[in-house]
């Protein structure tokens, strides 16, 4: 569809900005830690100093939290509907920040981040649904990829904002700020449906495109919820969102102190060269979205776009300027955010539309569990090495070389064709080639 009707549409002009709204502040919350740690008056007034196996838990603890809710979300979002699920856990983001403020040693701190991680848990389900209630199948990796800049402009912007609010008002003083931040996207949400259907206004035109079905070539028989748990595809997609959802965070959280103590970059420098890289990354989670969704082949973009990340995150830790190593590893983070939302774009063309917020609970908690070992390791291996971070590094170019093999292994797998199991199951079309 040309540019200027896809910007006559609301799910583009009102829906996809209200999720990318929310996705950015959404990230304010989460990695606002990475610049907390960095902070000698917080090192300092809860006695952390060293403790890098500790800080790393920062980040774990959350998504702990945000693994194990996502399996609650998953099923109210499908019960009760996207939108109420959104404004009741966004009123709890905004509550554990608050918490968080008042936290007066690392055990109230975790118990924070923990039920920040709560309340955070509905963003992919909710997300999702949204997703697949108002964009037609052929948008689906460019839709995900829209919101999916959250956490790249999220971090961006986060950069200097968080950085300036330390700076302004102490490392308390900014999550009370972002705790009231936190209620700024229910404004925008308070105009936008459940569903295109449900929505009052749309044209019956952009009913009709948001209604469309897949392409011809796309599977007809979708899984239900009860198909998924014997399906080797959505275990894979599984573990490579626990890959993709790892290597956000584990260099969200990691990197500022990287710049500061290992590359010796002013807080200053570090904030602006960080937000340029993370603009850049923004551009890439969007090309690796379009590439998916203009190629169909999702599964081999995912493991192209993994193996890029592997050859390059060490040589640009340890071989490239400090400024331009800064940018770079900022810039790297469109691998995982692109990866995240192809595989949404997968699980989409998976599962029916009924399924799909319980399906993306699973997915999403599962690998957000197995997620929470990536900050506690990298910090545990700088403690191992001495305050050396390249084991850190080079753990996440080892499980992203892991991702490029499980895509490769996922797309042989929806490709396969076995002319016995169509005899065998007449009802069951197979998934073809454009279908990854």
């Amino acid at each position: 569809m040309a540019l200027g009707r896809l910007l006559h549409t609301r799910r583009w002009m009102l829906l996809a900005p209200s999720l990318l709204l929310w996705w950015i502040i959404g990230q304010f919350d989460k990695a606002n830690i990475s610049f907390v740690i960095a902070d000698p008056a917080f090192l300092k007034e809860l006695q952390l100093e060293g403790r890098f196996a500790d800080l790393g838990g920062l980040m774990s603890t959350f998504f702990i939290g945000y693994g194990v809710s996502l399996f609650l979300w998953g099923f109210l979002v499908d019960r009760y509907g996207p939108r109420l699920c959104l404004v009741i856990g966004t009123i709890g983001w905004g509550a554990a920040m608050f918490f968080m403020s008042r936290a007066t040693g690392l055990e109230s701190l975790l118990v924070a981040r923990f039920l920040l991680g709560v309340a955070e848990g509905n963003m992919w389900p909710v997300s999702n649904a949204l997703t697949n209630r108002w964009f037609p199948a052929r948008e689906h990796s460019r839709a995900q990829a829209f919101w999916m800049m959250g956490p790249t402009l999220g971090t961006a912007l986060g950069v200097p904002l968080v950085t300036a609010l330390i700076l302004g008002s102490g490392w308390r003083g900014m999550m009370v700020a972002l705790a009231l931040l936190s209620l700024l996207p229910l404004v925008s949400f308070s105009f936008i449906a459940n569903s295109a259907r449900e929505q009052r206004g749309l044209s019956p035109q952009e009913l009709a495109e948001s209604e469309a079905p897949p392409g011809k070539s796309a599977p007809e028989n979708r899984m239900s919820f009860r198909d998924l748990w014997k399906s080797g595809s959505f275990w894979l997609i599984t573990l490579c969102m626990a890959i993709a959802v790892t290597t956000i965070f584990t260099l969200i959280q990691w990197t500022p102190s990287f710049l500061l103590t290992q590359l010796h970059l002013s807080r200053q420098s570090m904030s602006w060269l960080l937000t340029i890289g993370y603009l850049l990354a923004t551009a890439g989670t969007v090309l690796v979205g379009s590439i998916g969704d203009r190629t169909m082949q999702r599964a081999l973009t995912a493991a192209g776009t993994c193996l890029i990340f592997t050859l390059l995150v060490m040589p640009v830790a340890l071989l490239f300027p400090a400024s331009l190593a800064a940018v770079a590893l900022a810039a790297l983070i469109a691998v995982p955010c692109g990866i995240a939302a192809l595989n949404g774009a997968l699980l989409h063309a998976m599962v029916r539309p009924d399924s799909i917020a319980r399906a993306t609970g699973i997915y999403s908690g599962v690998g957000s569990i197995v997620s929470a070992v990536g900050p506690w390791a990298f910090g545990a291996l700088i403690g191992t090495l001495g305050g050396q971070y390249w084991g850190g590094f080079l753990f996440l170019a080892v499980i992203n070389a892991l991702g490029a093999v499980c895509y490769l292994a996922l797309h042989r797998l929806r490709n396969r064709v076995p002319a016995s199991a169509s005899a065998a199951s007449p009802g069951k079309i197979p998934v073809t080639r454009s279908a990854s």
